[in-house]
């Protein structure tokens, strides 16, 4: 799916960097007997050159430890194969995954180590939405590393010109009528696209009217949906009604995969669409447009996040005091920065953008709006329940765009199968 891969975190993708990161002066740890403390860590990089950087890196910055990284399998067979491992006792010490929602059926196992404690001043310094993400029913399961991304919106300008529109809406209401103005059925062109199908990005996309509305996927303990809410209800009819007034296409335009739908903006199909940094690079040359934050709504900016994340399994005393030095030596400002810089991501916490790889070298020409997005952002709950609650959310969204059910009826359907999911991880 293009969102995990787009989006998630690349932690791996940075590797190619670190052995320079090493002579930054990284403080070092070594082992009472002088022999290295060697522990392995496990990744769904299929890179050798990406695997043997991180590794020589962090040897280099603390030469009382040898960490060994192994590609195990692709993101969809990774979690099956570290399963495996628990089981039989042969997990690693550190473990990067792409899907945070993995840690808690890890942590049913007794053999995730919870890291309450352990990494408070690297926790403290994520943007909110992203520390909060790594908590779950009151445990710290994992932290994110530089490397993530959002979502704001992408407007024409000459569309905008054209329609004497002098700036782009800051807010949802202010988006519905400047999608009106800027449809024109004459041209075959819409003021905005709205996503539909069956894919987790239709999910993904909304959520933040949801939150700009004031509204939460789940409850605090993440036992109950509570998407259903009045708020739920206001932020979907949100689109559809962008849809029914003929203002976004009901025709979807993913292709590829890309439920995103970036040809309907490229192609001058529609005039705004919320998307992620990776649109900038598949624009025409040429294409005049510009970004800003992702609409408010009535309670406030939101935006979704996403991120991959790196925990830490019981496997020896000595390994596992190592996998977590690996883990802070990733997660400081200076290492979070040269992670962001290499997965084309965007950082973690705002401490990497002070760093001067990313303060002085030339970025994509809106990154720091996606960059300022972020301090509103929220990731998807990491309950293990999350896919069956984005397919019974995106089942919904699609009933109502449609006008097979209201967005009331959608909802309370979806919230109905989405806690019996709920249920079943308890």
């Amino acid at each position: 799916m293009r969102l995990r891969m787009r989006v998630g975190g690349k932690i791996a993708a940075a590797a190619a960097v670190l052995s320079a990161i090493a002579a930054l002066g990284v403080a070092s740890s070594a082992s009472a007997s002088g022999s290295p403390v060697i522990f392995s860590w496990w990744t769904s990089s299929d890179n050798p050159a990406e695997i043997d950087s991180i590794d020589l890196a962090f040897d280099k910055a603390y030469p009382g430890y040898q960490a060994n990284g192994v590609y195990i399998a692709q993101s969809d067979n990774y979690l099956p194969k570290v399963i495996s491992a628990i089981k039989t006792g042969t997990q690693p010490t550190v473990l990067f995954d792409q899907s945070p929602s993995d840690l808690p059926e890890l942590a049913e196992s007794g053999k995730l180590i919870t890291l309450n404690g352990k990494l408070t001043a690297e926790t403290n310094e994520l943007y909110p939405g992203i520390k909060n993400s790594t908590f779950y029913r009151g445990k710290q399961l994992g932290i994110a590393l530089g490397g993530v991304g959002d979502i704001a919106l992408f407007y024409n300008k000459k569309d905008f010109a054209a329609a004497g529109i002098k700036k782009p809406p800051a807010t949802w209401t202010q988006l519905q009528a400047d999608a009106a103005k800027l449809t024109v059925p004459a041209k075959k062109q819409y003021g905005f696209y709205v996503p539909t199908g069956d894919a987790e990005w239709i999910s993904y996309d909304w959520e933040p009217v949801l939150y700009g509305d004031g509204g939460a996927l789940v409850n605090k303990d993440q036992t109950k949906a509570t998407f259903n809410s009045a708020a739920g209800v206001n932020a979907l009819n949100t689109w559809v009604n962008l849809v029914k007034d003929g203002y976004a296409p009901k025709a979807s335009y993913a292709a590829g995969g890309n439920y995103d739908g970036p040809t309907a903006f490229s192609s001058g199909a529609v005039a705004m669409i919320t998307d992620g940094q990776w649109l900038e690079g598949e624009l025409p040359k040429g294409f005049d447009y510009g970004v800003a934050p992702y609409p408010a709504g009535s309670k406030g900016q939101s935006t979704s996040i996403g991120i991959g994340v790196v925990a830490l399994l019981k496997t020896t005393t000595a390994a596992d005091k190592g996998g977590l030095d690996l883990i802070k030596f990733l997660a400081s400002p200076k290492e979070g920065a040269y992670l962001t810089k290499e997965s084309g991501g965007l950082p973690s916490a705002p401490a990497q953008l002070s760093q001067p790889i990313l303060k002085h070298t030339a970025k994509p020409p809106f990154y720091n709006v996606f960059a300022a997005d972020e301090k509103y952002g929220q990731v998807r709950p990491i309950t293990p329940a999350y896919n069956a609650l984005s397919e019974d959310l995106w089942t919904a969204i699609n009933a109502a765009i449609a006008g097979k059910e209201s967005a009331s009826s959608a909802l309370n359907s979806a919230a109905s199968q989405a806690d019996k999911a709920l249920a079943s991880q308890g």
